[in-house]
């Protein structure tokens, strides 16, 4: 396990040093998008990939941390920077609200709690529209600044990115090999003999769906500076 968080480290290390190429912005933003999906799959992947719960509601999670964002800093002229935790805070929220209640309930297994994590997408949209949080028209991030970690605007984005795409990946790996990924997979394989064998389901669930819903809070917050334009349709 070392072994491979060493190597996300060092590549992560060597591709921070991209922006120093001077690459036209083409380049530096689909290098973002790349390191966008790789956090949200991952993310998804330590939910539904380790522990069998395949979730249709990964949007939701992605969104409420682009509104907090989007809300914080062009509303509240909240610096960037500060407004990642709290996207990740809020995703985290939300996730262990659904979880309480569908991690309880034994019928909600399989498709019904791939269903239920669907149905909780287009709930969560129904109100950011018909509310003050979006109205409509949706939120522009087109005035804030974009934090100068890198030499151009594009470039930071990008470093940003690829913050999150290592601290995602370590996590992942890390979970892989900790007693919570061997409770997760036991889940998969057979929930019930994991509750026989001991197996705290119901922490190892809620505990997985919590990291699952912060890292893509994170990735919704830093992608709303990308796209400068924040609406229910993103």
């Amino acid at each position: 396990m070392r072994g491979a968080i060493a190597a996300i480290l060092i590549a992560g290390a060597a591709l921070a040093l991209i922006p120093a190429l001077h690459l036209p912005l083409f380049y530096e933003s689909f290098l973002y998008l790349i390191l966008h999906w790789i956090v949200l799959a991952t993310s998804w992947n330590i939910l539904s990939g380790y522990s069998g719960y395949f979730s249709f509601g990964h949007g939701a999670f992605f969104g409420a941390g682009m509104y907090t964002t989007a809300v914080l800093t062009s509303r509240f002229d909240v610096p960037f920077l500060w407004t990642i935790p709290a996207a990740a805070g809020v995703a985290v929220l939300l996730g262990l609200a659904l979880g309480a209640v569908v991690f309880r309930v034994r019928e909600l297994r399989g498709e019904l709690f791939a269903l239920v994590t669907l149905a909780v997408t287009f709930v969560v949209g129904t109100i950011v529209l018909n509310t003050p949080i979006d109205g409509g028209p949706g939120l522009y991030l087109s005035a804030v600044p974009v934090p100068a970690i890198g030499p151009s605007p594009s470039s930071s984005l990008y470093l940003l990115a690829l913050g999150a795409a290592v601290v995602t990946l370590v996590a992942a790996r890390w979970i892989v090999g900790s007693k919570l990924g061997a409770g997760l997979f036991a889940i998969r394989d057979d929930e019930d003999v994991a509750e026989v064998l001991g197996v705290p389901t119901y922490r190892y669930k809620m505990t997985a769906f919590a990291i699952s819903c912060g890292l893509a809070g994170v990735a919704g917050g830093i992608h709303a500076l990308f796209v400068s334009y924040v609406t229910t349709s993103e």
